[in-house]
């Protein structure tokens, strides 16, 4: 995993998951001073079978963003499916 311009090693993802047991990843991203924007891509493995999927916010990274700037969003799951301004 890289992290800005270091790389830190990725933790080891400890579950088996089927269609009939799947896990989901809560991931919960923040920033102090930076606009900063990321992808995450797991690595995955079936039996003979391995590759990678890379996660983002339909083909573009997803967009993190210090809350003590100007710009303030959050990620409308509800409504639009977008990220929108957070209003005061």
């Amino acid at each position: 995993m890289t992290e800005g311009e270091r790389t830190t090693p990725a933790a080891n993802f400890p579950y088996k998951v089927s269609a009939a047991d799947p896990q989901v990843p809560d991931v919960d991203a923040s920033t102090l001073r930076h606009d900063v924007s990321w992808y995450l891509e797991l690595t995955w493995s079936s039996g003979d079978r391995q590759g990678a999927t890379r996660i983002d916010d339909h083909g573009q990274p997803f967009r993190t963003v210090a809350l003590n700037t100007d710009h303030r969003y959050w990620y409308n799951a509800d409504g639009p499916n977008a990220w929108v301004p957070l209003s005061s």
